[in-house]
């Protein structure tokens, strides 16, 4: 159960992580580059990586 809780958390909060650095290179490419920079489905990416990492973490945390 608290592995199954992990995982909800990291979905959730990577997707949260990948709209916020989505916005972030969306922001430093129009100020360098003059037009949109980016990473299609950021969050789904970091919300994928983070189910998995967090975890993996919690487990080798004790």
């Amino acid at each position: 159960m608290k592995m199954f809780l992990a995982m909800i958390v990291g979905l959730i909060g990577g997707f949260i992580l990948g709209i916020a650095l989505s916005s972030f290179i969306g922001v430093i490419g129009i100020t360098v580059f003059g037009q949109a920079v980016g990473i299609k489905f950021l969050p789904y990416y970091t919300s994928l990586v983070c189910a998995v990492a967090l975890p993996v973490i919690e487990y080798k945390r004790g």
